[in-house]
């Protein structure tokens, strides 16, 4: 399990004391707005319709070379979040809001690995459902239409 206790992995009880429970309302909520304003969501599903722990998107193309892509997103009933990226060319990153010792609250993993460490801080500042999946949204199609992971994490606080 990777240190914030976001991986997945490991005992459910860690990771739900770092992440807290599971808000399935928002994780709807999140997909609806994939689906209706990102037109190259392939699909969008959650894990489990009737306990959902994470919401799916897979996208039909993805940065630079990737020709598929994936958004895995999380969302708890407290306000934290995470929704990584990850492509056939094995680039990730991930936009986190979450407590983590040593980092901001709202940190970003950069690419190409999304790795624990090193982090920096997240150019999303806002809390809504509907405002921060917009900012993922804006900041996945930077990077999409531009080819390139650089300047992912540079906007001031992007829609």
């Amino acid at each position: 399990m990777s240190d914030d206790g976001l991986s997945g992995h490991g005992h459910p009880n860690e990771q739900s004391e770092v992440f807290g429970p599971v808000d399935a309302g928002a994780l709807r909520e999140i997909r609806y707005l994939f689906v209706a304003q990102e037109p190259l969501v392939a699909a969008a599903s959650l894990d489990d319709p009737l306990n959902p722990q994470t919401l799916s998107v897979e996208l039909s193309d993805g940065v630079g070379p990737a020709t598929v892509a994936r958004i895995d997103v999380r969302w708890s009933l407290t306000g934290n979040y995470a929704a990584q990226y990850t492509d056939d060319r094995d680039q990730n990153f991930r936009v986190d809001c979450h407590p983590k010792p040593d980092a901001s609250r709202r940190h970003f993993h950069p690419p190409p690995d999304a790795l624990s460490r090193p982090v920096e801080p997240s150019c999303i500042r806002v809390s809504a459902v509907a405002t921060v999946t917009r900012a993922i949204m804006d900041r996945w199609r930077h990077a999409h239409s531009h080819g390139t992971f650089e300047g992912i994490n540079d906007a001031v606080n992007p829609p």
